[in-house]
């Protein structure tokens, strides 16, 4: 396992996250670990929830009812220029 250190961190910022490691059982270099992990998470989730946004807007500017070329074919006349 790698070690970070993380230095001009505020007093008020380190009391809280030693009061958050006390009622969670940990150390406070657990305690920072575990949120530097959850917020990978949640950052992750986001990331994803908003390329899944991004597919269903570019989605819906297709106009419903029109058919639509197959890929192969469009590639297949690209290939024959």
């Amino acid at each position: 396992m790698d070690t970070l250190t993380i230095t001009e961190l505020e007093e008020s910022t380190l009391e809280t996250l030693r009061r958050n490691a006390q009622v969670h059982g940990r150390t406070v270099e657990a305690e920072a670990a575990a949120l530097i992990r959850q917020g990978l998470q949640e950052r992750g989730k986001r990331d994803r929830d908003a390329l899944i946004a991004e597919a269903r807007r570019i989605s819906a500017m297709t106009p419903r009812g029109v058919k639509q070329t197959d890929s192969v074919v469009l590639i297949r006349e690209d290939r024959d220029r």
